[in-house]
């Protein structure tokens, strides 16, 4: 990949039979009770991938695709038709050694006792991905979806805007922020209420009904510091205060976390300050709160890539504001934070690599740290701008000065789980373009699963089908 660079300022900061070989045309099969076998569950269509690194073909199809328990034939040019049989949910999976030019004819009988064949050419995620669907605001920093619209802060505009989820066109409704305020995030609470936060001033409850907005009271409490990251459990918001105090060179003062009372007018009720410097982002599981505080984050010169500078960690509290643990990281500036769906592991990423760390939240133990990353792109000067999770656990990862989208399965830790094991390219390998993917969302859009992607350097949509 092509050499892309971008000075940030400040905070802009993814059987049956016993395997049969792996050489020439010889089949592989895959016994699908083997440890770390999990792809399957991230497949909607009947597909055919080619994995570069193990110079295998991959062949799978969704429950339900087939009869359950039923034969399935491939048939491979130059070797004999192979027979398989489907899972009991009617999925099916197999692998044979081949190339990216490889075909196979898959054929096979449906629940409805219907017959079908086909025939696959190897695709790769980044030929289907449709790029520049909708245009977004100036600098489309963060994005939600909610029932048929996405709201998406859009930082230049100063406004939380919405945007219909099968058109991509604005709705009928946006949340104006005060002028030159930069908003950052949005969380989104009982009914149409939720809380916005701005870099320059400072947080604001609003009404997507309405587009009323007030400003948060902090009360006799300390005022808001650059907010960040928001998150709102039951009654409650929590928002975190990273306190810069200068740039070039960047220093920060004790960080917090502001609990916001929504009943009434909405309040800052308590605070707690963190361990580490600069906490930015927070996430709830819906009992407890995960705050990242990245440590010190500058551009070094001579080149001017954001480097960290002392240790980061994940402080973990209860609604009630109490400190339940916390999670040492190392000097790795951890940013973004998913859970996988069944809340076992957390996953951050950095915000100055293209990197994940990993904690078993049930065992409490870091996994994966700064000694022991789970590197995602070794591009310098890029940095995870986003994580999202899928209910199926298929986990999307931005990678944001190679405009790519990297996939792992966040049940197991696998990188690059079938079908994703390339990348998918935004920018479809031209090196004149730039977007810098920032957020995305796994939605359904015209009854089609899929990846809504965010860019804000080029601000836009871009739709993965998956």
């Amino acid at each position: 990949m092509r050499i892309k660079t971008v000075l940030q300022f400040g905070l802009l900061v993814y059987l049956i039979a016993t395997g049969l070989g792996c050489t020439g045309a010889d089949p592989i099969t895959v016994d699908p009770n083997s440890p770390g076998v999990s792809q399957l569950r991230f497949v909607s269509d009947l597909v055919a991938r080619f994995n570069p690194d193990t110079g295998q073909v991959w062949i799978a199809a969704p429950p339900g695709w087939a009869a359950s328990e039923t034969e399935v034939r491939v048939s491979v040019p130059g070797d004999l038709p192979r027979r398989i049989l489907s899972l009991t949910d009617g999925s099916f999976l197999y692998r044979f050694a081949g190339t990216a030019e490889s075909t196979a004819t898959v054929a096979w009988i449906d629940p409805g006792n219907a017959k079908h064949e086909e025939t696959l050419a190897v695709t790769a995620p980044e030929d289907t991905i449709d790029r520049d669907i909708a245009s977004a605001g100036l600098y489309a920093n963060r994005m939600t979806a909610s029932e048929d619209v996405v709201w998406v802060v859009n930082s230049g505009d100063d406004e939380l805007a919405s945007y219909d989820i099968e058109t991509l066109q604005p709705g009928g409704m946006a949340v104006s922020a005060p002028q030159y305020s930069n908003p950052w995030e949005a969380a989104f609470g009982k009914g149409s209420n939720g809380l916005l936060t701005t870099l320059f001033g400072g947080v604001l409850g609003f009404d997507t009904a309405t587009g009323e907005t007030v400003e948060v009271d902090t009360n006799y409490l300390r005022p808001f510091a650059s907010p960040n990251g928001v998150t709102i459990l039951g009654d409650f918001g929590w928002v975190t205060n990273p306190n810069p105090v200068s740039y070039f060179p960047t220093q920060f003062e004790q960080g917090w976390v502001s609990r916001i009372e929504l009943s009434g007018d909405p309040h800052v009720d308590d605070e707690i300050d963190t361990p580490w410097f600069n906490p930015q982002h927070i996430i709830s599981d819906g009992t407890d709160i995960y705050i990242s505080c990245s440590g010190t984050i500058d551009f070094v010169p001579p080149d001017y890539i954001a480097t960290a500078l002392d240790a980061g960690g994940i402080l973990v509290v209860d609604e009630q504001n109490k400190v339940l643990t916390t999670y040492e990281l190392g000097v790795c500036g951890p940013g973004p934070m998913a859970l996988s769906p069944d809340g076992m592991f957390l996953y951050i990423g950095s915000g100055v690599s293209g990197s994940l760390f990993r904690i078993d939240l049930q065992k409490e133990t870091v996994l994966n740290d700064a000694s022991n990353p789970i590197v995602l792109d070794d591009f310098p000067g890029t940095f995870i701008s986003f994580i999202e999770v899928s209910p199926t656990g298929l986990m999307a990862c931005g990678s944001f000065n190679t405009d790519t989208i990297r996939f792992v399965d966040s049940l197991t830790g696998e990188v690059n789980p079938f079908p994703f094991f390339e990348p998918v390219s935004i920018d479809g390998g031209n090196p004149d373009t730039y977007y810098g993917p920032q957020d995305a969302v796994f939605v359904t859009r015209g009854g089609e699963n899929g990846l809504l992607i965010l860019t804000t350097v080029i601000s836009g949509f871009h739709w993965l089908p998956i």
